[in-house]
């Protein structure tokens, strides 16, 4: 939807919904039950790694967009995208491999690229003297990530098993301390000192790019600008 606010005033807003189902994903159909220490179905049998269509993934956005155009020596831009991106691959491309072949649950969560929010905002300014100053300002909120255990827990041959109580990419979506307290949990069952929520890097970006520039005519219809 787009709309005049004013004679050089513009508002748009748009929404996206994608939704992807049946992505292939490789999982052990043979996966020892109760962790690795357990049995597998087939015992005469290791890990069966299967190519299967059990991945999925949406990814919804919300996009407004404030535009001014060039008037009275200037104009502007203000985008801002609120979004969520969840499912229980990461890419689309090679398939992701499931990391407990037993509980496909724990890969349920948000995507490694998952930022809700997003705002990048730029203006020119053309100032006496015809130098024009402009600049672009964007923030970005932070990306999630998963608590590793560093062991193979469910016995599948990888080093990839979540810390127990924890599903992916848990951190930095508005829990940090509930999840902290069981990955303490865990650590204590380890012999390793715990954690603060506080060590968490948040990820966020924010960025603020300048300029000015400035034309001068060299003579024979050519001109040298300065930046």
């Amino acid at each position: 939807v787009s709309q005049g606010l004013t004679s050089s005033l513009a508002i748009h807003v748009d929404g996206v919904f994608n939704q992807m189902t049946k992505i292939p994903m490789v999982i052990d159909s043979n996966p020892r039950s109760g962790g690795r220490v357990g049995n597998r179905p087939l015992t005469q049998f290791a890990r069966v790694l299967q190519t299967q269509s059990v991945g999925e993934m949406d990814y919804k956005a919300l996009l407004v967009r404030l535009e001014k155009r060039f008037a009275q020596n200037y104009m502007y831009m203000v985008s801002y995208t609120l979004a969520s991106t969840e499912g229980t691959v990461n890419n689309i491309g090679p398939a992701s491999t499931v990391t407990d072949s037993a509980h496909l649950d724990y890969d349920s969560g948000p995507n490694n690229s998952d930022r809700r929010n997003a705002l990048v905002a730029s203006a020119p300014f053309v100032l006496p003297g015809d130098v024009t100053l402009s600049g672009v300002f964007t923030a970005r909120s932070t990306m999630p990530f998963s608590a590793i255990a560093g062991v193979d827990l469910n016995g599948d041959a990888a080093i990839t098993d979540y810390v127990p109580g924890t599903t992916r990419n848990v951190f930095n979506r508005g829990n940090n301390d509930e999840m902290m307290a069981k990955v303490n949990a865990y650590r204590a069952t380890i012999g390793l000192a715990p954690l603060s929520a506080s060590q968490i890097s948040t990820t966020e970006v924010y960025g603020l790019d300048l300029r000015v520039n400035k034309s001068f005519a060299i003579g024979k219809g050519r001109k040298a600008e300065v930046i």
